[in-house]
């Protein structure tokens, strides 16, 4: 048996600025329980800014679908680390790439940067990247586990960044466009039944991360209906953020159980 199933929900605040964020979720290949989640925010009040956020959820699409579109061959294993990781690193670079470029063409180099954050799922394998801001997370077995580390004396300056030139040009180096190579933080892991993952646009402070872990130790996935993680999402954005309604993006994802796929109809 596998996990086939993923049962995931995106929520996106009331206020949140259409202009300075959006998301994605696709499954690039459509075969189950695999799925690909990208989410971009402007980091500046600018044009430059709002453009590139656009330009890297677009980029990274086709990053991603271009890797899954060449031929397997010998050394792609579905599911295995490098494979994972490989498609998410294709699809950062080639946001990464168009971003700058693009940048400079209008002789706006440097000015045009955005933050992005992708998720990547592929055969009970997760890998996760990220530039800029964002957070992830994994609730397993009553614990749960941080993929990013954001120094707490950061995050209450996320929120404002678009209106702090000074902080962003102290963070210029870590955003997409910004440079021709970009440093992105990546992690991976096999996934297990009856996991919940976490993405928000956010990281967290420590409070944060409290709320979020007894909001989800709180709740039972015992049922069929708590399988179901609409409502599931929005409570956690209700309970963890003191400002949801402006919450760019947000994805609760629960894994498995593990179970049979059928895809094929015999005479």
């Amino acid at each position: 048996m596998a996990l086939t199933r993923l049962d995931c929900h995106l929520y996106r605040g009331a206020n949140a600025a259409h202009d300075g964020s959006s998301f994605v979720a696709f499954n690039p290949s459509l075969q189950p329980a695999q799925m690909v989640f990208a989410g971009s925010a402007a980091v500046r009040e600018s044009v430059g800014s709002q453009v590139a956020y656009r330009l890297a959820l677009d980029y990274f699409m086709l990053g991603v679908e271009a890797h899954y579109a060449q031929p397997a061959g010998e050394a792609r294993v579905p599911g295995d680390e490098g494979t994972v990781v490989k498609a998410l690193e294709d699809a950062f670079r080639s946001a990464n790439t168009s971003v700058y470029g693009f940048g400079h063409k209008l002789a706006a180099g440097g000015r045009m940067a955005a933050s992005l954050l992708g998720v990547v799922i592929e055969e009970g394998r997760l890998a996760t990247g990220r530039v800029g801001y964002g957070s992830v997370y994994l609730f397993r077995n009553n614990e749960l586990f941080p993929f990013f580390d954001t120094p707490e004396s950061e995050v209450s300056k996320v929120g404002d960044a678009r209106e702090c030139p000074d902080e962003f040009e102290s963070r210029r180096s870590s955003f997409i466009g910004s440079n021709s190579m970009v440093d992105v933080e990546l992690a991976s892991v096999m996934l297990q039944a009856d996991d919940v993952l976490c993405v928000f646009s956010r990281p967290l402070t420590t409070l944060n991360e409290t709320v979020l872990f007894e909001c989800l130790e709180s709740l039972s996935f015992d049922t069929p209906a708590a399988k179901q993680p609409a409502e599931v999402a929005e409570r956690l954005c209700n309970e963890v953020f003191t400002e949801p309604e402006s919450l760019a993006f947000a994805m609760v994802a629960l894994v498995g159980p593990e179970a049979i796929y059928c895809n094929e109809v015999l005479g």
